[in-house]
């Protein structure tokens, strides 16, 4: 049963601004444990009707889960910056209305929310998920100074990548003892109880495929190094090469990137299965031989923490990896990480010849790397800075 807001009800509150990404929602709504959440999910009007299917406004919380709320609303143009003053007023309108006479903390993911503090009587999280100087054309310079602001106006800033999170210490010296670094959970539900000895059966959708199987699921972008593969796949012609995630488009990258694309699919080992719904994809990892993360070199992977480094750890099956992303490399310990082609096809040969190699040890990690040890990790680091302290009790 879902609780409703009991006005009488002191308890903490906690408000995300905003929370459409996957990897937010799954944070904080861990943190339900110790606060009430407020998701709060504005978008620009054209992507709302993507998604939800019409325009509207959730004007009251809408629960979802045991402690957890959200709302929808539906942004016109210019709700960001052109008619940020009204936009900003009705955000901490809404923000009061869950807060009522409880202690707030308040969370924002984009740094040109940072002036919403001045209007709330509450702690504030800084949370970086990206290197957002591009997410906003025409902004490119003008978005590392406002992060600058964002940063010096948080209580804490939560990076999800420890490169971001040493990148922001350099640039906001007075603040780096309220920076840190908590990286994305593992989802339970992709998890395996006990390590692998053996890849589990695969699902009917690639019955017809022979093993061994190495795997990739998820976005097949500019982020993705289909040149990199083509090679590594040249490499191994015995092994299948399974890709799943939508297709990609020549749009979705630069005329070089889409020669690997095309270079990859001329490969009879390699394979293009199309998008995997999402709670199926613990069925196809665990399904895998052997785990592939071969990455682009390019801004987005250099500041990223890849969920798919905790989905892959879950498994406990072998991963290999190129060592272009700094998140990855710093578990090279229980992954394959390669300098080159050749050496992560020669790994992937050590990853099948060797099947218990660290198994364990990543199984270890993934569950102390849960949403919920997440947030319990953000819980203990609220509680040292002192952001607690005027909790109601």
């Amino acid at each position: 049963m879902v609780k409703t807001i009991n006005p009488g009800l002191k308890r903490l509150k906690l408000v995300v601004l905003d929370a459409n990404f996957y990897w937010t929602e799954q944070l904080f709504s861990a943190c339900s444990d110790f606060a009430d959440i407020l998701l709060l999910r504005p978008l620009d009007f054209r992507a709302f009707r993507k998604g939800y299917g019409s325009y509207f406004i959730d004007f009251q919380p809408q629960a979802i889960s045991e402690g957890v709320w959200e709302q929808r609303i539906c942004c016109p143009p210019g709700w960001l910056f052109h008619y940020w003053p009204l936009t900003r007023r009705f955000f901490a309108y809404l923000i009061r209305k869950f807060q009522r006479d409880n202690y707030l903390i308040f969370v924002y993911s984009y740094p040109y929310y940072y002036s919403l503090v001045q209007e709330l009587k509450a702690s504030s999280i800084y949370y970086n998920i990206d290197d957002y100087r591009n997410y906003w054309p025409g902004r490119e310079s003008q978005t590392p100074e406002v992060e600058k602001l964002a940063v010096n106006h948080a209580d804490l800033t939560l990076c999800v990548a420890h490169y971001r999170a040493s990148y922001l210490k350099q640039e906001c010296r007075s603040k780096n003892s309220q920076i840190v670094h908590i990286p994305h959970g593992c989802s339970p539900e992709f998890m395996v109880e006990h390590s692998l000895s053996q890849p589990k059966s695969l699902p009917a959708e690639l019955q017809a495929y022979s093993r061994p199987i190495a795997g990739y699921i998820g976005a097949l972008t500019y982020r993705f190094d289909f040149d990199y593969l083509a090679k590594v796949a040249e490499k191994i012609s015995d092994v299948t090469v399974i890709l799943g995630g939508s297709l990609p488009q020549s749009s979705d990258g630069s005329v070089e990137w889409w020669q690997g694309v095309e270079a990859a699919r001329r490969l009879p080992n390699v394979h293009f299965i199309g998008r995997v719904s999402h709670n199926r994809l613990g069925e196809y990892l665990q399904s895998f031989d052997v785990l592939l993360m071969p990455y682009s070199l390019c801004n987005f992977n250099r500041n990223a923490c890849p969920t798919k480094l905790w989905d892959y750890m879950g498994t406990s099956l072998p991963v290999v990896a190129n060592n272009v992303v700094p998140e990855v490399n710093q578990w090279s310990h229980l992954l394959l990480v390669s300098g080159n082609p050749e050496e992560f096809a020669s790994n992937i040969r050590f990853a099948l010849a060797n099947r218990h190699w660290r198994s364990q040890e990543r199984l270890d990690v993934a569950k102390a790397h849960t949403w919920k040890m997440q947030a319990q990790k953000l819980y203990h680091l609220l509680e040292k800075k002192g952001c607690l302290s005027c909790q109601s009790s």
